[in-house]
């Protein structure tokens, strides 16, 4: 990848109208730092159900295009919403033939980052969504050191909080409430491969504690964190109030597991790119996520 990527937008979840200034403020940040992007403006006015980015079978077809689109370096998500899980089994076929590319995306996204590397074995992106970098000012995310992680000059996240305590395990999560809602089906997060112990991160959004306590305990029964090293929250959208009550009552639930706060990862604050899949250590002393192997060629 070089000073000058092409970034392929693509819509596989919620509609675009409703935030296409932000979209358009997100594209404009995007070729400021360099990038070439793709994006078919007629994704902005399509429309299913309300509240979808488009009919299953065009919003499928548009992901699975861009992954074999010539010249693309990346595969960015326009906005999360809902509606990937109706898509996701027809894209782990698709995308089984075709070769891995850089995806990135979270809140919704989640089940692709999910079927990406669980599924097919690729490394992939919990990042910003291209409307989220139209919001900078309330979503602090550092587009340089992100492009220099994808070009492969740096392993070092700084983060903007430091861990309470050290961990190590491959990077795994996203959204608690998709998380949840994925167990039983294809695209299960428990299906991934053994390959040692899990960092897993969260994030939520407009969820009240009693349902993020009734997802994570979906999640726990399920035993998905029976091999997390730790479990790293981001933000939660609660008050500070809130927030504290729900952190003691998960930490109590995940003991001797530590419970640690800060990932640079929800739908308010600093958000930072995080390699999905990839085998990192946690540094308290030096307040950064580290990844001890190739965040841009694995699964290639």
């Amino acid at each position: 990848m070089g000073a000058h990527p092409v970034v392929r937008i693509v819509a596989p979840s919620g509609n675009l109208a409703p935030h296409e200034e932000a979209l358009n403020a997100g594209i404009l940040r995007l070729e400021a730092a360099g990038a070439r992007v793709r994006f078919d403006r007629r994704r902005v006015g399509a429309d299913a159900r309300g509240y979808l980015a488009g009919g299953d079978a065009e919003r499928a077809s548009e992901v699975l295009d861009a992954f074999v689109e010539p010249e693309v370096d990346i595969v960015w998500a326009a906005r999360g919403g809902s509606g990937l899980a109706r898509i996701a089994p027809s894209l782990v076929a698709g995308l089984a033939r075709c070769a891995p590319r850089v995806f990135i995306g979270f809140s919704d996204l989640t089940t692709l980052l999910v079927a990406l590397e669980s599924r097919l074995g690729w490394g992939c992106f919990h990042g910003p969504v291209v409307t989220t970098l139209g919001r900078g000012d309330r979503h602090p995310f550092d587009l340089e050191q992100a492009l220099a992680l994808l070009r492969g000059e740096t392993r070092e996240i700084p983060l903007p909080q430091a861990p309470s305590h050290p961990a190590r395990g491959v990077l795994r999560g996203g959204n608690l409430t998709v998380l949840a809602s994925l167990l039983g089906t294809a695209i299960c997060p428990t299906r991934a491969p053994d390959r040692g112990p899990t960092l897993w991160f969260l994030e939520d959004v407009a969820e009240a504690p009693y349902r993020l306590d009734r997802a994570w305990t979906q999640l726990q029964s399920g035993g998905v964190f029976r091999d997390a090293s730790a479990v790293w929250l981001g933000d939660l959208d609660l008050p500070a109030f809130e927030r504290s009550t729900v952190e003691a009552a998960l930490g109590a639930d995940l003991a001797p597991v530590p419970l640690l706060c800060g990932a640079p990862a929800g739908h308010r604050g600093p958000i930072a790119l995080l390699p999905v899949g990839a085998v990192v250590t946690l540094a308290p002393d030096r307040a950064s996520l580290h990844a001890l192997e190739s965040v841009v060629t694995r699964g290639a």
